[in-house]
């Protein structure tokens, strides 16, 4: 089963009161990347970065300094902005849907540091009253090795394309978008003393993601959010190293895998400000998945050859995000959160069985904004940091980071 399905789906924000927000702020407050109007919106809804000029943007986490992003501001009559992020965080290997297993047979570890850059664009009114804004995520890494005494050569790489379009109202009062990816490999070379060989091949691999969101101000304290999205995928290998017995590379689609996904996620959110300096928000939502593999081989792989068809569904009903932005003092807020996904799922293999559950999968959180003149700085924070105090203090000495994650943002202005 897996926790993170609708993930990107559920990853939009919007709110009735605008705030210098970042990534780790709207998981602070419930997950709730849906229903807060925030920075991080620029990874669902590309046209919202032409609202947040001249900001850079460091995200912290894993004990290391992972991404910088910077908001460059160009023109004065028509401005434009263009937003450049580069991430050291590792993408990984290609993988399916259905279990998260690599495919191919890499050598090389080619998921260490893929992600080469994003690139965020966005224009005011330019497409009938509409802002406008594109992102591009480019995702590279090869490995090309030549030994001319052994004879054992191989070459490896990994692609990924990430194109993003918004829309966005002028007056801000719904947003758009379509993202489309596409990605693959080479998996040529050495295994068990074989050269030259072609090992995996892609087929099939590809993303389609479209979004929408509609907000309306009910009152001076309440703000109704409206979203919607859907997510299509494809994944697919001919596995060339697939035998039962030896490996012989010679024999072609000893096993074909191709994985499709198919999710579609409907909700509604609230922004509540009962008081000044104070942001209560709320989600509840539907959401469903369905992930199939088809999987096809021959005798090399398995005697008889055959094929067999395997399918996952997942129907979220409901899902539930709550969470409270509040300051303490002019300098400090306080943020906790929490998201409940109330699923039931059935899993089946190959008319072998048939398995299914019902489960709620709970998470809560915590975290604190500090606000120093123009530098904003989101953490998420360990609770032990009031069950124990500081190490300092208590002297129990733990291994536990202080906060999981880290943002801070700085208005350059």
């Amino acid at each position: 089963m897996r926790r993170n399905i609708l993930i990107l789906l559920l990853a939009l924000m919007l709110s009735s009161a605008s705030a210098m927000a970042t990534d780790t702020r709207v998981l602070t407050m419930g997950d709730n990347n849906m229903v807060l109007l925030d920075e991080a919106n620029i990874r669902v809804f590309p046209s919202r970065v032409y609202e947040y000029p001249n900001l850079a943007i460091g995200q912290f986490g894993g004990d290391d300094f992972q991404e910088l992003g910077i908001h460059w501001k160009f023109g004065t009559d028509n401005p434009w902005v263009l937003g450049t992020y580069f991430s050291k965080m590792a993408i990984g290997q290609p993988t399916g849907f259905y279990d998260g297993t690599p495919f191919g047979h890499f050598t090389e570890d080619l998921d260490l540091t893929n992600e080469r850059i994003d690139l965020f664009y966005g224009r005011p009114n330019l497409i009938a009253n509409h802002n406008f804004g594109f992102h591009f995520g480019y995702i590279r890494a090869s490995y090309d090795h030549e030994d001319l005494v052994a004879a054992e050569d191989y070459k490896e790489k990994i692609y990924y394309y990430d194109f993003g379009f918004g829309l966005t109202e002028a007056n801000g009062d719904y947003d758009a978008a379509v993202h489309i990816a596409f990605g693959g490999w080479t998996d040529e070379g050495v295994n068990a003393d074989d050269t030259g060989v072609v090992q995996s091949e892609p087929d099939g691999f590809m993303d389609l993601v479209a979004v929408f969101r509609k907000f309306r101000q009910i009152n001076p304290e309440w703000t109704a959010i409206f979203h919607a999205g859907l997510n299509l995928g494809k994944r697919g290998v001919k596995d060339h190293g697939a035998d039962a017995g030896p490996v012989d590379w010679s024999t072609k689609n000893d096993l074909i895998t191709k994985d499709s996904r198919f999710s579609l996620d409907a909700g509604l959110g609230a922004n509540w400000t009962p008081a000044t300096n104070v942001l209560v928000v709320g989600d509840v939502g539907i959401a469903y998945e369905s992930v199939k593999r088809e999987e096809t081989w021959t005798t090399a792989y398995s005697t008889p050859a055959g094929s067999q068809e395997m399918t996952k569904t997942d129907i979220i009903f409901p899902y539930w995000s709550i969470g409270f932005d509040a300051d303490v003092f002019k300098w400090l807020d306080i943020r906790m959160g929490a998201r409940s996904w109330w699923i039931a799922g059935k899993n089946e293999e190959g008319g072998d069985f048939t398995e299914k559950y019902r489960l709620a999968v709970n998470d809560t959180y915590l975290g604190f904004g500090f606000h120093w003149g123009r530098l904003h700085i989101d953490t998420q924070t360990d609770p032990d940091l009031f069950l124990r105090g500081f190490d300092f203090i208590t002297g129990n000495g733990g291994d536990d980071d202080m906060n999981a994650q880290i943002s801070a943002a700085y208005e350059l202005m």
